[in-house]
Protein backbone atom coordinates (compact mmCIF):
# COMPACT_ATOMS: atom_id res chain seq x y z
CA UNK A 1 0.00 0.00 0.00
CA UNK A 2 1.47 3.33 -0.48
CA UNK A 3 2.13 5.60 1.74
CA UNK A 4 -0.53 8.42 0.64
CA UNK A 5 -3.56 5.57 0.63
CA UNK A 6 -2.26 4.60 4.24
CA UNK A 7 -2.12 8.02 5.24
CA UNK A 8 -5.37 8.41 4.02
CA UNK A 9 -6.94 5.18 5.47
CA UNK A 10 -5.47 6.58 8.87
CA UNK A 11 -6.83 9.55 8.55
CA UNK A 12 -10.38 7.96 8.21
CA UNK A 13 -10.01 5.48 10.93
CA UNK A 14 -9.23 8.31 13.03
CA UNK A 15 -12.06 10.58 12.59
CA UNK A 16 -14.06 7.92 12.81
CA UNK A 17 -12.81 6.42 16.13
CA UNK A 18 -12.84 9.87 17.15
CA UNK A 19 -16.41 10.72 16.39
CA UNK A 20 -17.26 7.24 18.36
CA UNK A 21 -15.52 8.44 21.26
CA UNK A 22 -17.12 11.36 21.30
CA UNK A 23 -20.60 10.02 21.47
CA UNK A 24 -20.06 7.05 23.25
CA UNK A 25 -19.13 9.41 26.28
CA UNK A 26 -22.15 11.47 25.71
CA UNK A 27 -19.73 14.62 24.25
CA UNK A 28 -21.88 14.92 21.26
CA UNK A 29 -25.52 13.79 20.26
CA UNK A 30 -25.96 10.87 17.46
CA UNK A 31 -27.39 13.89 15.52
CA UNK A 32 -24.22 15.59 15.95
CA UNK A 33 -22.01 12.93 14.90
CA UNK A 34 -23.95 11.66 11.75
CA UNK A 35 -23.37 15.25 10.81
CA UNK A 36 -19.72 15.62 11.40
CA UNK A 37 -19.40 12.22 9.70
CA UNK A 38 -21.23 13.34 6.72
CA UNK A 39 -19.26 16.78 6.83
CA UNK A 40 -15.86 15.02 7.33
CA UNK A 41 -13.34 14.76 3.70
CA UNK A 42 -12.89 11.23 4.50
CA UNK A 43 -12.16 8.09 1.78
CA UNK A 44 -14.75 5.69 3.71
CA UNK A 45 -14.01 3.25 1.02
CA UNK A 46 -10.29 2.69 1.96
CA UNK A 47 -12.05 1.09 5.87
CA UNK A 48 -14.31 -1.16 3.57
CA UNK A 49 -17.81 1.09 3.49
CA UNK A 50 -19.66 1.17 0.39
CA UNK A 51 -21.34 4.78 0.95
CA UNK A 52 -21.76 7.12 4.12
CA UNK A 53 -25.01 5.14 5.40
CA UNK A 54 -22.65 2.34 5.78
CA UNK A 55 -20.33 4.63 8.15
CA UNK A 56 -22.95 5.72 10.12
CA UNK A 57 -24.16 2.49 10.92
CA UNK A 58 -21.20 1.33 11.54
CA UNK A 59 -20.88 4.26 14.35
CA UNK A 60 -23.91 3.85 15.69
CA UNK A 61 -24.27 -0.18 15.93
CA UNK A 62 -20.24 0.07 17.93
CA UNK A 63 -21.74 3.03 20.22
CA UNK A 64 -24.50 0.70 20.99
CA UNK A 65 -22.24 -2.58 21.54
CA UNK A 66 -19.66 -0.35 23.63
CA UNK A 67 -23.10 0.89 25.86
CA UNK A 68 -24.25 -2.47 26.74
Amino acid sequence: MSKTMQWAWDKAEDKLNEVTNRLQKGFITQSQAIKEIEDADENWALMGFEDITDVIDYMTKEVEVLGA
